[in-house]
């Protein structure tokens, strides 16, 4: 035996034995073992994430405009990332880190568990508002289902990289929470969080944020998933938002068939939120007006929150969630 393969063969006996005192569960993985340690097959929910996008989700993180909150050596990457790529620092282990990424050299001389962190990054809580209004729950294909869908893959996306995330439902007021976790093994939880999300009520933005800004302490980033068919001032519950700290993105979500109905004849319209029913004959010069005021509302939207420093992206759920992430998203500076 070469006195290298028995280095390592000693140096692995010590690492076990120390993983093994922490708890830390070190039996062999079966199934996205490279992607989700501790999750065994068959535990991950393929309806809101599946493993060919979970392969593209690590190349990519969230960016956040805004350094606030960031400490100065920390594990999120923003856009104004640090120039070097070099070793950063070390900081101790504690319980919940990864394991995978204790550094064994400095073990060796220190005795102690430490974790190396590889280049400067601003260490900041990913905070993400799920709108579960009824009008959410509509739509070809169903866009509450895909803005799950969406919520899974961004939520994935911070816990490869290790940063802290928290998902709360909310419309009317808050409804569910999954409270602030870090780490992958945290996803299985998670997707099971977003699959018992329920309906709520009407679209109230405000009251949602101020209750939602007195649960934590520290800001971070903030990223709002709604369609926002709201008659509310959005810039009242985004100012509370800014004020205390937060930098905020939102994806504006519509159904396919909201922007592009196929519908003719005597109808009644009901609006899914209020109860209120109009009667309207839809011909094709309707059609064209409804497309051109909804275009126009959009950009109402997108303005207005531009206009108080927010980073914005539209998409319907007729758009691939792979599409939207990867190259939507991507060229609005929202993940990269």
């Amino acid at each position: 035996m070469s006195l290298r393969y028995a280095t390592k063969r000693s140096l692995g006996r010590t690492m076990n034995s120390v993983l093994a005192r922490l708890g830390v569960d070190i039996s062999p993985r079966v199934s996205l073992r490279q992607w989700l340690p501790g999750v065994r097959q068959g535990q991950i929910d393929s309806s809101l994430l599946d493993e060919d996008l979970l392969r593209r989700l690590e190349r990519l993180t969230l960016l956040s405009g805004s350094t606030k909150e960031a400490a100065l050596i920390g594990e999120h990457r923003s856009w104004r990332r640090a120039s070097s790529f070099e070793f950063a620092d070390h900081r101790r282990y504690v319980a919940g880190d990864d394991y995978r990424r204790i550094d064994w050299n400095v073990y060796g001389r220190l005795d102690g568990l430490f974790l190396k962190l590889n280049e400067a990054r601003e260490d900041i809580p990913i905070h993400i508002l799920l709108d579960c209004s009824k009008s959410m729950d509509c739509g070809e294909p169903h866009k509450l289902t895909y803005a799950k869908k969406l919520v899974a893959a961004l939520a994935y996306l911070a816990l490869s990289r290790f940063d802290s995330v928290s998902v709360v439902s909310f419309s009317d007021r808050l409804h569910q929470r999954y409270p602030m976790v870090k780490g992958k093994s945290q996803t299985v939880n998670l997707l099971d969080f977003l699959n018992g999300v329920e309906v709520g009520a009407t679209t109230r933005l405000l009251p949602s944020i101020v209750d939602y800004s007195h649960m934590y302490r520290h800001a971070g980033l903030m990223v709002i998933i709604s369609d926002f068919l709201t008659s509310e001032d959005l810039g009242e519950g985004i100012a509370v938002l800014t004020k205390s700290g937060y930098d905020v993105q939102v994806v504006h979500l519509l159904a396919a068939d909201e922007l592009d109905p196929i519908v003719t004849g005597e109808l009644e319209l009901l609006d899914s939120e209020s109860g209120e029913i109009v009667e309207i004959t839809v011909g094709p010069n309707v059609i064209v007006q409804y497309k051109e005021r909804v275009s126009e509302w959009m950009d109402e939207v997108e303005n207005r929150f531009k206009s108080l420093g927010v980073r914005y992206v539209a998409g319907h759920s007729g758009v691939p969630l792979e599409h939207l992430i990867m190259n939507t998203m991507r060229q609005k500076r929202l993940v990269g």
